[in-house]
């Protein structure tokens, strides 16, 4: 919906249609590579409620937004609809705190701020009030001086931005992310601490599923509908039977882990809904990706197993046996010897086929 009010919206001519044309089916792919799962927000109540709330607040000058909630509960992908909803021609830049290296994360912010810069310097008088948008995930994860020195160098940042293209600070919108329940209370007191006297932001919570219950039947049925078309599976959608399963749990790992247990439900399923027998918890993807592969009535031996996986092994490596011979578990030379039981194996299954092909004389 909100992409194709987007196409039409960009393409409307104007004075500027020639050089905004160039850069709308770009900004279109962005936005559709950068937010596949925005009609969720539209799905359920929850997540409508909190993404008008967001976007109120980002329509507000020199306003900061947190967003905290449990792994997996959508806050990036809320940030991001906040983002592309109001500037879908501005960039989102994303800093993951946790993998952010403590002795370069200065690099890190003069990275962001040169794509704020180059954006801001092509887009005067076409983008409007348009903002870009810098999002630090997981703030929490940053030791309490870390993330005043991150603060201060932000701050700095931008207002050194603001005087170089002539602009002012209300160009960037910067959105925060944390999972105060990873958090001891002090650690999440000092931080809100830290970023209200730094940023001063609007703070958005996002309950996790499990107290949501309502919005795990629309979540699971847009799952359904996506893995179906993805698999090519004629699935219409989730029986009441799986429904009580999925209600009934705990998602710790929230709206993330739903997506992927309806993903294996979808593999698993051979029947016009998902049932409750497709539906397992707790289950490695590579455990459903053999139980599909084995969905029909055609078993095999374990002697041809082992001869069909260790052959793909080798035809995905371009058969570099000895990275095979890692992969496996086993030392090169055991593989050989299972390479060369296996040609022995097939040539004596050919020679049987051929015998047994051959007209009987008498």
């Amino acid at each position: 919906m909100l992409l194709i009010y987007l196409r039409k919206s960009f393409l409307r001519p104007n004075k500027h249609s020639k050089l905004r044309n160039k850069s709308i089916v770009k900004h279109s792919q962005l936005i559709e590579k950068s937010i596949e799962y925005l009609p969720v927000i539209y799905l359920t109540n929850s997540m409508r409620k909190l993404f008008r709330q967001g976007k109120k607040l980002a329509e507000k000058e020199s306003s900061s937004i947190l967003i905290n909630g449990e792994s997996g509960t959508g806050k990036e992908l809320l940030a991001k609809s906040i983002h592309y909803c109001s500037s879908p021609s501005s960039p989102f830049v994303t800093i993951n705190c946790v993998n952010l290296p403590f002795d370069h994360f200065e690099e890190k912010v003069d990275k962001c701020i040169s794509v704020f810069s180059d954006n801001i310097n092509q887009a005067q008088g076409i983008n409007g009030n348009q903002k870009s948008t810098l999002f630090l995930r997981n703030i929490g994860k940053l030791e309490g001086n870390i993330q005043i020195s991150l603060f201060n160098l932000l701050k700095e940042r931008l207002s050194k931005l603001t005087k170089n293209v002539n602009t002012n600070m209300e160009n960037v919108q910067l959105i925060i992310s944390c999972n105060q329940k990873s958090m001891s209370s002090e650690e999440f007191s000092e931080m809100k601490k830290i970023t209200s006297a730094a940023f001063n932001p609007s703070k958005i919570d996002i309950l996790p599923l499990r107290d949501r219950t309502d919005d795990i039947l629309p979540l699971a049925s847009f799952f359904t509908d996506k893995f179906s078309k993805e698999y090519g599976k004629d699935i219409g959608g989730v029986h009441s039977s799986a429904l009580k399963l999925l209600e009934a749990y705990e998602w710790q790992g929230n709206v993330s882990e739903l997506r992927d247990v309806i993903e294996n439900a979808v593999l698993l399923s051979d029947g016009p809904l998902l049932v409750k027998e497709d539906v397992r918890f707790n289950i490695s993807k590579k455990s459903i990706a053999l139980e599909s592969f084995f969905s029909g009535e055609d078993f095999f031996a374990l002697d041809e197993i082992e001869s069909i996986y260790i052959q793909t092994v080798l035809r995905r490596l371009k058969n570099n046996k000895a990275k095979a011979a890692r992969i496996l578990g086993i030392s090169r030379n055991t593989l050989q010897r299972k390479l060369c039981t296996f040609k022995v194996t097939a040539e004596k299954t050919r020679t049987s086929k051929n015998m047994k092909s051959q007209p009987r004389l008498f």
